[in-house]
């Protein structure tokens, strides 16, 4: 019999919030995308929560028990191969209006990919498979 492979599908984006988003209320703050071991992650926060993009990963870090350390109280170094870092920026969600917008860059590290962006919220799934993004500079 004859072999065939299917084309391989990439991982399924994981979407991950700080705090948890109701998502029946707006939520505003600022986002990261990253990729650990090759999974695609959209790491979303607010103010209140991580005022900056590395606190955000550091938080992302601590829950996936991959060691970091701090070099001064702005920088992160993660020695660990498997993080990327892509990029991050501000985003402003309507949940109940199934709208999110994207701009901005991280000054830590730089502007997302938005290239990515749509594809990954469709491979995420619900709810975040079903929102309008409109991406701005």
């Amino acid at each position: 019999p004859e072999s065939t492979s299917l084309p391989r599908q990439p991982p399924a984006t994981r979407v991950t919030t700080y705090p948890a988003f109701p998502m029946d209320t707006p939520s505003a703050g600022k986002f990261l995308q990253i990729s650990c071991a090759g999974i695609p992650w959209l790491l979303f926060a607010t103010p209140d929560t991580c005022r900056f993009h590395n606190r955000m990963l550091s938080r992302f870090l601590d829950d996936a028990a991959i060691p970091y350390r701090w070099t001064s109280p702005d920088t992160l170094d993660v020695a660990d191969g498997r993080i990327k870092v892509i990029g991050g920026g501000r985003f402003r969600l309507d949940p109940l209006g199934q709208h999110l917008e994207l701009w901005d860059d991280s000054h830590a590290y730089g502007r997302f990919d938005a290239s990515l962006v749509a594809d990954q919220l469709a491979s995420a799934g619900a709810p975040w498979d079903g929102l309008h993004l409109q991406i701005r500079r």
